[in-house]
């Protein structure tokens, strides 16, 4: 910016004036001129495009930065600088943070700051150039809430798989919290947290609802969420307010928010992200039936375990009950009496056996010798002399001599005789 001044009376004066007292103007006016021809140039706040540099947060809460044009230098080769002021007023309802290096548009009211002899911009409203103040705004905060680790899955707490009260922050009013009660009434207690979802101030009612379900323990699960809108209507959950107090939650919290394809800063740090408020009463309501399922199905299983094991037991007690009868002294007395009944028939069967053998082999041998017997002999007409009295069959008869007593036994009957002559054969 080049700021000129006509008929300035600072001009160097002629020879012929050298004597002639200077004409000087004071601080104070030149001051003032500049001001005037400022005023009278920049008289309604205007927009202006630059980069942003020297970007500094003040205690006081105002904002102190430069616009940078990077394509105009000065004759120095100098990058031309536009000094500007965003003060605590204006820049309250800023949603991203100055950084430098940001291209912006920024609009303000070009004025002079007197007390440094400079002139600056007053900023009322800055916009990023190319993107959205409110996506600006995302980014950003979700770029430094996931380099502080609050979206690692590893800090995150499972849901509950049997809560006994599930808490709803929401807007008590919205179709929302209607078709999340629906949902839920008949598996869980519902206890709901009222708060505003949308406008000012939202964000903060928000985060009050969560530490305050946390410091009365109201549920074992938050619902944290509300229906769909614009990212206007959304904007309250990427709010670094309700993301922290989530992050702090002590209760597992479920980010519901919007519709399916929505995606906020409460969906990254909370514990689970429904994509509908309906979703996430469902999830909590299929898990509950998923347990159901499951508890009924080990039930079943426990029971078929339980019937084949006391069946089995049943089969092995009567097996021991069998062994015991068997041990039983009246048993083992009944078997042996029985045993001992066995053995003597058999012992008996097997005499009667012998003895049929015997008598048949006594049979056999009595008939042969009934056929080699003498008197089988005798009984065909032949007779047996025994020489008494020694009865010594007498086969010879040079053996006896006369005067001595014979026996002869024939077929029946026997007859003694004595000897009165011997007679030799041979003679």
């Amino acid at each position: 910016m080049s700021v000129s001044i006509e008929s300035s009376p600072l001009a160097i004066p002629s020879a012929a004036h050298v004597t002639a007292a200077p004409r000087a103007l004071t601080v104070a006016q030149v001051v003032a001129r500049i001001r005037a021809l400022i005023d009278r140039e920049f008289p309604l706040p205007l927009w202006i495009e630059g980069e942003l540099s020297n970007c500094t947060y003040h205690t006081s809460g105002h904002i102190y930065f430069s616009l940078v044009d990077e394509r105009v230098t000065d004759r120095f080769g100098q990058r031309l600088v536009l000094p500007c002021a965003f003060f605590k007023h204006a820049n309250q309802h800023l949603k991203f943070k100055l950084t430098d290096g940001l291209k912006v548009l920024c609009l303000g009211s070009v004025t002079t700051y007197e007390g440094r002899g400079q002139y600056q911009l007053k900023v009322l409203r800055v916009e990023p150039k190319g993107i959205g103040a409110l996506q600006l705004a995302f980014e950003q905060l979700k770029k430094r809430l996931q380099a502080e680790g609050l979206f690692e899955e590893a800090r995150k707490r499972p849901i509950p798989p049997w809560p006994s009260r599930v808490g709803v922050v929401t807007s008590p009013t919205g179709s929302a919290v209607h078709d999340m009660v629906s949902k839920l009434r008949g598996w869980f207690d519902v206890v709901i947290v009222p708060v505003n979802v949308q406008g000012d101030g939202a964000a903060q009612d928000i985060a009050e609802g969560i530490e305050s379900a946390n410091r009365l323990r109201l549920a074992d699960v938050l619902i944290v969420g509300r229906g769909g809108g614009s990212i206007e209507d959304l904007w309250a959950f990427n709010e670094e307010l309700v993301a922290r107090a989530i992050a702090r939650s002590a209760i597992p919290v479920i980010s519901a928010v919007g519709h399916q394809d929505d995606w906020t800063i409460a969906d990254w740090v909370a514990d689970l992200r429904a994509s509908t408020p309906t979703d996430a009463a469902k999830e909590l309501v299929n898990a509950q039936q998923q347990l159901i399922d499951r508890s009924r199905d080990l039930i079943e299983r426990l029971v078929d375990a339980t019937q084949a094991a006391v069946e089995d037991y049943v089969s092995r007690l009567d097996a021991l009950c069998g062994r015991l009868r068997l041990l039983h002294p009246l048993h083992q007395l009944d078997r042996g009496e029985h045993q001992v009944r066995t053995l003597q028939d058999e012992l008996v069967q097997r005499i009667r056996h012998a003895l049929d053998r015997e008598d048949h082999r006594l049979a056999a041998l009595a008939g042969r010798l009934q056929a080699l017997s003498p008197l089988a002999v005798l009984a065909r007409g032949y007779s047996i002399t025994f020489h008494l009295p020694t009865r010594s069959v007498l086969t010879d008869a040079t053996r006896v001599h006369p005067g001595e007593e014979l026996e002869t036994r024939l077929a029946r009957g026997a007859v003694n005789s004595r000897v009165t002559h011997v007679r030799d054969e041979r003679d």
